[in-house]
């Protein structure tokens, strides 16, 4: 279960970077420390979930014999959050690079985590993840600020439902050929799991979808219309039910890729 939150964790946090890419900078500064620091408390949180566990090299960790540059490439997505979160605090110049920056160590940790038999398919879905996960407490955040900063242009929010849009439809394609395609060769249990009949985790198999496919998308219609009118409490109050199945969904998916094998 360690590597299941740490995963559950990082994507979050690197999900929350992401979205802050489509925010502009009249959110104010606010906005960008509050998320910046929820990414690196749950980093932090992840890496030590990392380092109780497995210490500085296990063989069973994460990324295996690359588990050293995982940890060291986390750190150093970690540090430049921090950074990123402090700019705000004070006249600094070059916010944009630090967040580049810290989303680029980031993505390369979550590359060499990536197990090398399915590494293709399992960073798609790590990176469709992340960016789903993102999109939604990104514009959920988003939305209480228009209560706060009045003249706040409705396009902010309106990029990140964008975004919201695009993550889900890709999440459900690689959720799709995971399940339907030809990629189960050498992923213990995972044509069992993926078949969703009585196998152990295939009760998981349909809860997943249910909640982070399913639900999310029965929602995204009522999201966007209601950003268009710009309605915007009314956006929130739905993207908290959108934030509750998407996180659900996704820490299903960790698990099932974590315990059976199968990257969905």
């Amino acid at each position: 279960m360690t590597t299941v939150f740490f995963l559950f964790l990082f994507h979050q946090a690197l999900g929350l970077l992401l979205a802050l890419v489509f925010v502009t900078d009249r959110a104010g500064d606010r906005f960008f420390r509050l998320s910046s620091a929820a990414a690196a408390l749950m980093t932090t949180a992840g890496l030590g979930l990392l380092a109780r566990r497995f210490g500085l090299a296990a063989p069973q960790a994460p990324g295996g014999d690359a588990y050293a540059a995982v940890l060291a490439l986390t750190a150093a997505s970690l540090l430049l959050m921090v950074v990123y979160n402090r700019a705000w605090a004070f006249d600094w110049r070059g916010r944009r690079p630090l967040l580049f920056s810290a989303l680029a160590a980031g993505l390369a940790s979550v590359a060499l985590a990536a197990p090398a038999a399915s590494r293709a398919l399992v960073l798609a879905n790590d990176l469709s993840s992340i960016a789903l996960l993102g999109g939604t407490a990104g514009a959920m955040m988003l939305g209480h600020y228009y209560l706060m900063v009045l003249d706040l242009p409705i396009r902010a929010l309106r990029s990140l439902t964008v975004l919201l849009a695009v993550a889900l439809a890709l999440r459900t394609l690689v959720v799709a050929f995971a399940l339907l395609g030809p990629v189960h060769a050498g992923l213990s249990d995972a044509g069992l799991v993926a078949a969703g009949l009585w196998s152990p985790d295939g009760v998981f198999v349909w809860m997943r979808l249910l909640f982070g496919i399913v639900g999310p998308a029965s929602l995204m219609w009522f999201v966007w219309k209601t950003v268009e009118i710009r309605s915007t409490q009314s956006a929130t109050g739905i993207l908290y039910v959108q934030l509750f199945l998407v996180l659900s969904g996704e820490l299903l998916a960790k698990y099932l890729r974590v315990a059976a094998g199968l990257p969905l």
